[in-house]
């Protein structure tokens, strides 16, 4: 699953598939706190989301119980593996697990008030194509918030090298229409961009 190259914003390796567990650890889970972070983001019932990216489920399962029973939860990865694990742990009905690709997502225009990529957008091989889909997906003033690594060598996490500093992220949000609206960190390891489409 894994792809080589370079671009301007990622380079293009993704997680593996079979380390899926890692995702979903009891560790990571006291490291983000995830259930923290959407109530921050003001993630409110009937909602509807899209988690980009969303593996094994590490914030579909959160941001399913928060939008509750009449919101949506549209959780999109370019793994099938990675769907079929987040199927197979029991997802409440109103999660639409969906195949995607970088340069197409799924999910109807303008659909969606929230859409959250979390630790995705060092992976992503062409951010410009990638991002502009975020944009068409999102209701006008809609919130994108962009979690990811800071840059730093750590035994957690990706390499240094494949790290984007919170000023690189916010740049190729710029330059994809976005405006960064809140910036902060989840942890020492981890911070978040909340943006806006302009």
């Amino acid at each position: 699953m894994s792809t080589h190259g370079h671009q301007a914003g990622g380079h293009g390796h993704k997680f593996p598939a079979e380390k899926w567990e890692r995702l979903v650890s009891p560790e990571r889970h006291a490291l983000l706190a995830p259930d923290s972070l959407l109530e921050h983001f003001d993630v409110r019932p009937g909602m509807t989301v899209a988690d980009l990216g969303a593996g094994p489920g590490f914030f579909t399962f959160p941001l399913a119980s928060r939008v509750g029973p009449t919101g949506l939860v549209y959780a999109t990865d370019i793994s099938s593996t990675m769907l079929e694990v987040l199927k197979s742990r029991g997802i409440p009905p109103q999660v639409r697990p969906l195949l995607a690709e970088e340069s197409r997502i799924p999910i109807p225009d303008g659909s969606v008030g929230l859409a959250l990529l979390a630790f995705v957008l060092h992976e992503v091989m062409h951010p410009e194509v990638f991002l502009r889909e975020v944009a068409r997906i999102l209701r006008p003033g809609g919130q994108f918030i962009v979690l990811e690594w800071v840059p730093r060598e750590e035994e957690m996490g990706p390499p240094l090298h494949e790290r984007l500093s919170s000023a690189r992220s916010a740049e190729l949000l710029a330059a994809s229409g976005f405006a960064v609206v809140e910036a902060g960190e989840a942890n020492a390891s981890q911070y978040y961009l909340m943006a806006k489409a302009d």
